[in-house]
């Protein structure tokens, strides 16, 4: 399950870690529960303000694969390597797969 804040906007952006227990969380945090399924990953470098471009070339793999995508909530995941002060780092990007 992961903890967070959502922003509003043309859809629900949160931003959270994983967490085993919520019961001592801040009353303004929501969660969120993923329940176990399967993904397609996609690397993004270089810096942030060029994700579109891996979601565009994620849209064009699933077109060309015939994966198809499971309705579902996608997630970014942004390791050590990423540094929020320049936006550089790269991150994952991990979109659910149907079975």
């Amino acid at each position: 399950m992961f903890a967070g804040r959502v922003l509003e906007g043309n859809f629900d952006y949160m931003c959270g870690v994983e967490v085993s227990n919520s019961s001592e969380l801040p009353k303004e945090f929501q969660i969120l529960k993923i329940p176990n399924q399967k993904y397609a990953v996609f690397t993004h470098k270089g810096h942030i303000a060029g994700i579109r471009a891996t979601f565009a070339a994620a849209g064009k793999w699933f077109l060309d694969s015939g994966v198809k995508p499971f309705e579902g909530a996608n997630q970014e995941r942004y390791g050590k390597e990423f540094n929020p002060m320049t936006g550089m780092g790269g991150l994952e990007i991990w979109i659910p797969v149907e079975n």
